[in-house]
């Protein structure tokens, strides 16, 4: 599954949108400026396919979009290429370039649409997650009382959107001590610490679809069925002195308690969290089961307790990682989990909470923890980012540069040179957009001094306050020294423009300056080698 191009028309902001992916790749990055549109374009795209497979929600803006797409389980040179509009006068489904009808594309779905279509969101907003709750309705629907394993498994197949939630880390973590994977344990031990499963507790409560006997409920697990019912009971088989009780539940800052039946549940191991997932033939199988059961509202906390590097104590708990460890294992664990299908992952702003070391090698720890580099012509990732460094080894055929312009039309473009080499701050201002990389104040003290620097005439004051600029300036490590005169031409001419509060440049103006630059040097090297 890999996007080839992208038209919205007239979705929030988006107008006139043409975005063309290059179909070699399994990375696109989206940068821009706040408002400039990144996260809407998500949003549009998720609304494409989630009307086309369910026909609800039909999308009130134009579209066209196009994509190639695996066969199943086969590779082929020429994948088949698929299109999706409503533009008047298009078609609205081809199939290279020819029309089908809906009844033919409804037949050969699972040849011409994508297994998965994956979003995640970092913030706290539900936009891009409500668009997956009609999907997520209709699979819950299908599994609550389902005890069919081919029914179910059946089910899974046509829940083509999953949106990515915050529960789902401890469950896929939970999956992962289960199937371990060598490379997968030497991440966790390298990249967080973590080296092992030490304990598990499962706080069942009773779901807001029961109307039985509150006094038989919780000793019955609420008569839960299907995958939620098989897993929960396995659960009270396995735990070490389970029982019921009435707990409070805080849901907010306001602090109402209320009192629900609960149900407790301690797995003391990893050999009894191993004996839970013998039930199971993967992973994959039994992160679907947990999620069954927390789609089923029959979750009120699952407190998972690693060992550390020099802590086997288990006073580390899942929940005691920082955000940006939570918020890895998540996205990461879950791709994995995907393994084998055709995928499209949207994802916004995961790399937020991370540290600069992660940030810089996530790309490469999407490939490194899932292996979806050997299913790569099977799935493209399109995630949006703010920051240089998700970036920084790239080239700029994986990179989409989001601005509006004067007109109000929303562009896309690939920036001008590959963010690959250009080390941090150059991608700053070549890449970003930004018109110098210093901080404000420093900047105009920088512009200050070449002003006066360059002054044909300076009284006493000004050249006292060049003596200060200077000074404070070569604290800071900015004055530039050089013996090369024709550098020293090139910086006098560069720092001629202020740039102090000036605003972001559009790619454009970043590719003219660039060229600008080059005909300057050509200049100098012209005028010094006349005679």
């Amino acid at each position: 599954m890999r996007l080839d191009k992208v038209s919205i028309d007239g979705f929030k902001n988006l107008r006139g949108l043409e975005l063309d992916f290059d179909e070699r790749q399994l990375t696109t990055v989206l940068i821009g400026q706040n408002g400039a549109g990144k996260s809407n374009l998500l949003e549009a795209i998720t609304q494409v396919f989630r009307w086309v497979d369910l026909r609800r929600n039909e999308p009130r803006f134009q579209y066209r979009v196009t994509y190639r797409i695996q066969p199943p389980g086969a590779t082929v040179p020429e994948p088949p290429r698929v299109c999706l509009s409503n533009f008047p006068g298009e078609p609205a489904i081809t199939v290279d370039g020819q029309e089908v009808t809906r009844t033919e594309f409804e037949k050969r779905k699972v040849e011409w649409f994508p297994d998965l279509v994956f979003g995640y969101y970092s913030g706290g907003s539900r936009r891009l997650e409500a668009l997956f709750d009609s999907h997520q309705r209709r699979y819950y629907n299908a599994i609550k009382r389902e005890d069919d394993a081919t029914k179910v498994a059946q089910a899974q197949v046509g829940r083509r959107l999953f949106y990515c939630r915050p529960i789902h880390g401890v469950l896929a973590l939970m999956a992962l001590f289960s199937f371990p994977a060598p490379k997968v344990a030497a991440e966790l031990a390298d990249r967080l610490g973590i080296t092992g499963f030490h304990s598990l507790l499962a706080l069942f409560r009773e779901p807001s679809w029961y109307t039985g006997s509150k006094k038989q409920g919780a000793e019955d697990l609420w008569g839960a069925g299907g995958p939620a019912g098989r897993t929960v009971r396995r659960f009270k088989e396995l735990a070490f002195h389970p029982f019921a009780l009435d707990g409070n539940a805080v849901d907010d800052y306001r602090d109402k308690k209320q009192v629900e039946p609960q149900y407790a549940a301690f797995l003391r191991s990893i050999e009894h969290l191993n004996q839970l997932a013998k039930q199971f033939k993967n992973e994959r199988e039994m992160f679907y089961a947990l999620e069954a059961v927390d789609i089923s509202d029959l979750i009120r906390e699952i407190q998972v307790w690693v060992i550390r590097n020099n802590d086997a104590s288990g006073d580390v708990g899942f929940a005691d990682l920082s955000d940006g460890e939570r918020q890895l294992l998540m996205v990461l664990g879950l791709i994995r989990v995907s393994r084998g299908k055709r995928a499209l992952f949207l994802l916004d702003e995961p790399d937020t909470h991370l540290n600069p070391h992660w940030q810089h090698s996530y790309l490469n720890l999407i490939e490194d923890w899932t292996d979806i580099a050997a299913e790569r012509e099977h799935c493209h990732i399109v995630l949006t980012s703010h920051n240089p460094l998700t970036i920084s080894a790239l080239s700029r055929s994986e990179v989409r540069v989001i601005t509006q312009s004067e007109d109000g039309r929303v562009v896309a473009s690939a920036p001008y040179a590959d963010p690959k080499g250009m080390g941090f701050t150059a991608t700053l201002t070549e890449i970003f957009s930004l018109r110098t990389s210093l901080d404000v104040e420093t900047q105009q003290l920088v512009d200050d001094r070449n002003a006066l620097a360059h002054a044909p005439k300076r009284s006493d004051e000004d050249e006292r306050r060049l003596i200060e600029l200077n000074d404070e300036l070569a604290r800071r490590g900015f004055l530039y020294e050089d013996r090369e005169p024709l550098y020293q031409d090139f910086l006098r001419a560069w720092h001629d423009v202020r740039y102090a509060d000036r605003p972001p440049l559009t790619p454009e103006q970043i590719e003219r300056r660039h060229q600008g630059m080059k005909l300057l040097i050509k200049k100098l090297m012209d005028d010094r080698v006349e005679p």
